[in-house]
């Protein structure tokens, strides 16, 4: 089964649509036992981190995520749902999953840079990954004003430059995050989330 979580923020249709696009079936749900009996998980957010972790602990879908990978379930987070993997984040007070530790901070005015960081951007993904295609010529939309640092460097699966080098996707080991929207992200996209839940 493959559940899309619904916490009422994020770009779940566009995701369903994708899907849908793929020949393949999702349940978009915010049901504690839909996620928790799950075999894939896609965890999308957008806006502030703070109101995303409170609207999950709020439906006690943390706690499903973390049963579900407790049973070798495959997580995705998409772009406030990839930062909500970490463990905090400078844009607020709570506590994150920290299913890959390390923090979230946002991208520095000094760069001459406008912020968010918004637009199609390309990403660096390393040769031994399970969702890019290792195409140099790979684009993504993305859309953010925080990015994530890991404490361990091989969590990190690809990385994109905007005055600095972020990590733009992570891997450990049956959990995935990525900055990116792939869901706005037309075939590169697509192909990304057709990996995740074919490949992985």
């Amino acid at each position: 089964m493959i559940s899309v979580i619904n916490i009422g923020i994020g770009n779940f249709n566009s995701i369903m649509n994708m899907i849908k696009k793929m020949n393949l079936s999702a349940n978009l749900t915010n049901s504690f036992e839909e996620v928790s009996n799950s075999e894939y998980i896609i965890l999308p957010g957008v806006g502030s981190f703070d109101k995303c972790m409170i609207a999950l602990k709020n439906l006690k879908l943390d706690k499903a995520i973390f049963r579900s990978l407790d049973n070798n379930s495959k997580l995705l987070g998409i772009c406030v749902g990839m930062q909500m993997l970490f463990t905090k984040s400078e844009e607020g007070n709570e506590t994150g999953l920290n299913l890959i530790e390390g923090k979230v901070v946002k991208f520095k005015n000094n760069l001459n840079l406008p912020v968010p960081h918004m637009g199609w951007n390309t990403i660096k993904s390393y040769e031994d990954n399970k969702i890019f295609t290792n195409n140099k010529f790979e684009r993504f939309y993305f859309a953010h004003s925080f990015y994530c640092i890991s404490n361990s460097p091989n969590y990190v699966l690809s990385t994109t430059k905007y005055g600095v080098d972020f990590a733009s996707s992570v891997n450990k080991k049956n959990i995935f995050g990525v900055q990116f929207h792939p869901e706005k992200s037309h075939e590169y996209g697509m192909n990304v989330l057709k990996n995740f839940l074919t490949k992985c």
